[in-house]
């Protein structure tokens, strides 16, 4: 017999993918296990088969067993787990002969076969079979449900999940779809067995499709139904013309609420809201501003309208328009709603949407002039916003300390402000000094940070999440926001110093440099010294008055040793003084007697 029969006659053979009652059979490397067994098959099977196997799967029960049959062997086998049919652990099995293993409880039970040659079991197992013991037919008795929800009418994911938002007009159609599983005790999707499912919905009309449901239910509040066929239940929601409000959705299987979401359904407008983001800009278009390195311009306006609820509510750009009251001193281009930008394309800002619009806005001219909005198709206008258009030409740039003086190594926070002739400066980058400031003694931490550094190319982001591209900034250049401010931090000298300076050289003539003073105590520390210093000193103090104690307590017990010693001499005499009157009056007494 060649090695490649000899290996097909003892392959691990199992019955396949068995029906209700039955058991699975899950291929595996039969090169790895050399298995003895050619047949497996359960009580109750009804679609007996073979297939490649090291695993079983069989449903607990009394009567229940996966019944084992070597056709070309006897061995010997030996169970772990579990127990034969009649609660034998182990036995010798004939050629053809079926070994019935016991499944009624849950658990795993281990089934090693050793082949039998010339009456002798071999000592290496030849084969084994694992069986998992399940308490149900997987996916057929209900344990829990998967609810997930998307924003859109879209079939929903967990990534759909997590970011679940809406807001929507109360007339809209299909603003979120929600899908629901039903599963086993093991996350097992149900292939029978479903529980029902009830949806409610406070605020808005909810349609279904509840899977095995042909026809889907009509929009309501309330749907219960129970799935008859394997697979996804869907549900989409609407809302109601004329009927704004919070609306709460929530779903409940077999009874048990799993999971609620909310959604925003918002009314007509009634309030049109036009507030100044930038409140300064500078004579130019957006567009050259930007290019330029000021991003004052840009979105500098921002328009929202509100519900009667105090809903954020869509806008329709076209039916804006926002219009200042002198176009002579500046001028407003159309709404933008666009996600890649921010308002006052701020890095890291706001970022634009239906419901938060930015306007960017002309500088014409140095003054100040005033913006409306006005929503022709509402009949609403907005209250007006002031606007000053600066030249944007540097004339001081004052820098500042949040304290006048700091404790040695003390956290500080360092203040540029730039202005031009009239007051502050828009947003955006100037080149006021040749260079990085400086500070005139060594600052502990901080050095790096103080303005007119260098600041290398930011990578551009994701400009739906409100991170832009920015341009890099070089030396002597200082990045202010809409207030002309720019703020870093630093920490004082460790030594004490009186009128430290933070200073920088103006990069022309017609800048102004003021520059930043404060000293530096160490006030604090010397005051823990003291407090150290007379902690010692008490401490010294109540050391000596021991010791003069521990002298007097010695002197003490001196005198009372030599008391003692006088005394024992005394009891010492007086005890002679006895046995001599003894003595003598014995004496005395043989005199009388002669």
């Amino acid at each position: 017999m060649s090695t490649k029969t000899a290996f097909k006659r003892i392959a691990l053979v199992a019955a396949a993918a068995l029906a209700i009652g039955g058991i699975s059979a899950v291929s595996a490397n039969a090169a790895s296990i050399a298995g003895d067994w050619t047949t497996i098959s359960a009580l109750n099977s009804s679609v007996p088969g073979t297939a490649v196997a090291e695993t079983a799967t069989q449903i607990a029960g009394v009567a229940n067993y996966v019944a084992l049959t070597d056709a070309n062997d006897p061995v010997y086998v030996t169970v772990t787990g579990g127990t034969i049919v009649g609660g034998a652990t182990s036995a010798s099995v004939a050629v053809g002969t079926a070994v019935n293993i016991a499944t009624p409880t849950v658990g795993t039970i281990t089934v090693t076969s050793y082949k039998i040659a010339s009456g002798a079991a071999s000592t290496t197992a030849t084969g084994t079979l694992t069986i998992t013991v399940e308490a149900s037919v997987p996916g057929t008795v209900y344990s829990s449900s998967t609810v997930l929800g998307n924003s859109i009418a879209a079939l929903p994911t967990t990534v759909t999940d997590a970011a679940y938002s809406v807001t929507a007009q109360a007339s809209t159609p299909t603003v979120a779809e929600f899908s629901v599983l039903e599963n086993d005790a093991n996350g097992v999707a149900l292939t029978a067995g479903w529980a029902p499912i009830t949806a409610t919905v406070t605020n808005g009309l909810m349609a279904a499709n509840i899977a095995g449901i042909v026809l889907p239910v009509a929009n309501t509040t309330y749907i219960s139904a129970t799935p008859t066929a394997a697979g996804v239940s869907t549900f989409v929601l609407s809302g109601i013309a004329g009927l704004a409000g919070t609306s709460t959705i929530t779903f409940s299987v077999n009874g048990v609420v799993v999971k609620t979401y909310s959604a925003t359904f918002t009314g007509t407008a009634v309030k049109l809201v036009l507030t100044a983001v930038n409140p300064v800009i500078a004579v130019g278009t957006a567009a050259a501003e930007l290019t330029a390195g000021i991003t004052a311009n840009t979105n500098a306006l921002e328009v929202q309208e509100f519900d009667a609820n105090g809903n954020a509510v869509a806008v329709t750009p076209g039916n804006v328009t926002v219009t200042p009251a002198s176009s002579a001193i500046a001028t407003a281009g159309v709404l933008n709603q666009s996600n890649l930008d921010t308002l006052g394309h701020i890095q890291g800002g706001t970022v634009l949407s239906t419901s938060v619009n930015g306007v960017s806005l002309t500088g014409v001219a140095a003054g100040t002039t005033t913006f409306t909005a006005t929503d022709s198709n509402l009949s609403l206008t907005s209250a007006a916003v002031s606007v000053r258009v600066s030249s944007a030409t540097p004339q001081t740039v004052v820098l500042s300390t949040d304290a006048s003086a700091y404790p040695a190594g003390g956290l500080g926070t360092l203040t540029t402000t730039v202005s031009d002739a009239v007051g502050t400066v828009p947003a955006g980058v100037y080149a006021v000094f040749t260079g990085q400031a400086a500070s005139s003694y060594a600052l502990t931490v901080g050095t790096t940070s103080l303005p007119g550094g260098a600041v290398a190319l930011v990578a551009a982001g994701d400009a739906g999440s409100g991170t832009l591209a920015a341009a890099a900034v070089p030396a002597g250049s200082v990045t202010v926001n809409d207030a002309g401010v720019a703020t870093s931090s630093f920490n004082a000298p460790i030594s004490d110093a009186t009128g430290v300076s933070v200073s920088a050289t103006a990069a022309a003539t017609t800048i102004t440099v003021t520059p930043a003073t404060f000293d530096v105590t160490s006030g604090a520390s010397d005051a823990a010294n003291a407090a150290t210093d007379a902690a010692n000193e008490a401490t010294d103090a109540a050391n000596a008055a021991t010791d003069a104690a521990n002298a007097a307590a010695d002197s003490a017990d001196a005198a009372t040793q030599a008391a003692q010693d006088a005394g024992a001499k005394a009891d010492a005499a007086l005890a002679a003084v006895t046995a001599l009157s003894q003595q003598v009056t014995s004496v005395l007494a043989k005199i009388a007697g002669l």
